[in-house]
């Protein structure tokens, strides 16, 4: 039978991290019934202001929450998606390789593919998570946890050696995350190929002014260019008044740590690639070489009592190649917070629900990292496998092509390598819904939980999750939540 719990208090869960995937942690955690406290050890809330994709698996989230109205006009929505190759050596210039219609994308997922300026989606996600009552602490930097077995709680203690008592902590605390190396001392990120990254923002109205041709090449577009050795991406953010500009290349050596890099050898890594992508890396100014860490994978993101569990970066982190690292920390977050509800509910305990969290984010966050990995690879090949690539791609032309009175149509067989920016390609990611897979997570354990009643064929643990609610709905249980929020 489920484990079911009379006690009257709300679950106190401390987050640690202020970022992306721990503010959504916070939403979802606190939508479940809990009371929530995030701790960021910064002195104030921020975010660099880059850009970022939310594709349908969290921008649902973003509009179920109303964070999508906090953040507003600086979402964007792209018209389409171009690849552009360039024919090394056989005189066909810099050719239009793939178009992805983003209409299409939204319709098959469902719910909207935004672009966004990583600091308003940050800001959004702050609101929100006020609007929802939580407590933000800053300035709070972890500095000891201590777990006091199962169901006993933890510690968590400051540098300043203050403390605070929870009955959960979660860890969303990053790549260099303190969490993790006391739960895990030997676990270590680790660059698993050469590539690194470089990251600027340009306001269009200067690429507009010294590069008049870029009203005719670029515009409310996504926009990759690929290898050899690397790519380039430019999309628009903020209402469509700046340019995001996000680059790769391959380094002679593992990059794992964020490095300071003239900006002439930053330009000099893309040499010999098309005349207008270039004059665009010329209004760089400056930029940095970020390192592309991923972690191992591992069995366990808890600790043995599960009352100390991991998400994002801190766990899996993983190259940006699929525009999934924030998005990924986002659906744990979001995941956790569902399968918490229960906790309340009483339908389970906190160490079955941690349990089936891990169960299901485990497999999906180490598919993810493999995703993001092979797409890398894919934008940067050379030779035979850069002019295999090239050609497979044209039926996406052809598609497009309004010169003939009846465009070819791509076959339900036909799947793009570019993987990112494809639901029949990665249908499992983008498609995905953190909230109703942890729900699922739930029945699907409840249903092993006694025998299947032979004459109505509906087994005695799932029938007690549904059944429970002409006893017990939560309302009462929800008002002492708020109340329990109010007075702090």
């Amino acid at each position: 039978m489920p484990h079911t719990t009379t006690n009257p208090h709300p679950l106190k869960v401390g987050v640690v991290g202020a970022g992306l995937g721990g503010l959504a942690a916070s939403i979802a955690l606190s939508r479940a019934g809990a009371r929530v406290t995030v701790l960021e050890a910064a002195s104030e809330l921020g975010e660099i202001g880059a850009g970022i994709q939310m594709f349908g698996n969290v921008s649902r989230f973003l509009i179920r929450t109303g964070v999508d109205a906090i953040i507003g006009e600086n979402l964007v929505q792209c018209d389409e998606v171009r690849t552009w190759g360039q024919d090394v050596g056989g005189g066909g210039g810099f050719p239009l390789l793939g178009r992805i219609d983003v209409r299409k994308v939204v319709r098959d997922q469902g719910f909207p593919w935004w672009v966004v300026r990583r600091d308003h989606l940050h800001m959004g996600l702050a609101e929100g998570a006020r609007r929802h009552g939580i407590e933000i602490v800053t300035g709070f930097r972890v500095g000891g946890v201590e777990s006091h077995g199962v169901g006993g709680g933890v510690t968590v203690v400051s540098e300043r050696e203050t403390q605070r008592e929870f009955d959960l902590v979660v860890g969303a605390d990053g790549i260099k995350s303190f969490l993790r190396r006391a739960l895990f001392p030997d676990l270590k990120p680790k660059a698993t190929s050469n590539i690194a990254a470089y990251r600027t923002v340009l306001s269009y109205e200067e690429v507009f002014d010294k590069i008049p041709e870029a009203r005719n090449r670029i515009g409310n577009t996504m926009d990759i260019w690929v290898g050899p050795g690397g790519y380039i991406l430019l999309y628009p953010l903020t209402g469509g008044r700046e340019l995001n500009v996000v680059t790769a290349y391959e380094q002679p050596r593992p990059v794992t740590e964020l490095e300071d890099v003239d900006v002439q050898e930053f330009r000099d890594h893309y040499k010999g690639w098309d005349p207008f992508i270039r004059k665009v890396l010329g209004l760089v100014t400056e930029t940095k070489r970020w390192p592309l860490l991923v972690l191992p994978l591992v069995k366990s993101w808890s600790n043995k009592d599960k009352n100390i569990v991991l998400m994002g970066d801190s766990i899996h982190g993983m190259q940006n190649h699929m525009a999934q690292g924030a998005a990924t920390a986002m659906e744990d977050g979001i995941f956790l917070g569902r399968i918490v509800s229960e906790v309340i509910r009483g339908t389970i305990n906190l160490e079955t629900a941690i349990h089936l969290y891990e169960k299901k984010r485990i497999p999906r966050a180490f598919h993810k990292q493999q995703s993001a990995f092979v797409n890398g690879q894919l934008y940067a090949v050379k030779g035979d496998e850069k002019t295999a690539r090239d050609r497979n791609t044209k039926p996406e032309i052809k598609a497009w092509d309004s010169s003939v009175t009846k465009p070819a149509e791509l076959p339900p067989t036909y799947r793009t390598w570019q993987m990112f920016a494809s639901p029949t390609a990665v249908a499992s990611i983008l498609y995905y819904d953190a909230e109703s897979d942890a729900d699922f997570a739930v029945d699907e354990w409840l249903m092993n939980q006694g025998d299947v009643d032979e004459t109505t064929l509906v087994s005695v643990g799932l029938r007690g999750k549904w059944w429970s609610a002409i006893h017990d709905n939560g309302v009462e249980r929800w008002e002492g939540v708020k109340e329990s929020k109010a007075k702090l």
